[in-house]
């Protein structure tokens, strides 16, 4: 595997640091992560930044609310 990655200028001399994220406390980069996320969806969807923020907000309010409503192994007829 390392010779198909040193043909194709992959290989790396150095080990790679660790990303500044939450993880690390990089609050100010994640941050401009989402900050960018939210404008991709703006474009794709052709909507507002505002529009964003809410289908999120949405999306999250949805995510709560599923396992009161869904039980694996039950059925319709339960």
């Amino acid at each position: 595997m390392k010779g198909v990655l040193d043909h194709l200028g992959i290989a790396h001399k150095e080990p790679l640091s660790p990303r500044d994220s939450s993880r690390n406390g990089g609050i100010e980069q994640t941050d401009k992560e989402l900050c960018a996320a939210k404008e991709i969806l703006s474009e794709v969807f052709g909507i507002s930044l505002a529009e964003v923020e809410d289908m999120i907000k949405r999306r999250s309010e949805e995510r709560m609310v599923w396992p009161e409503r869904l039980h694996v192994g039950e059925t319709a007829s339960e």
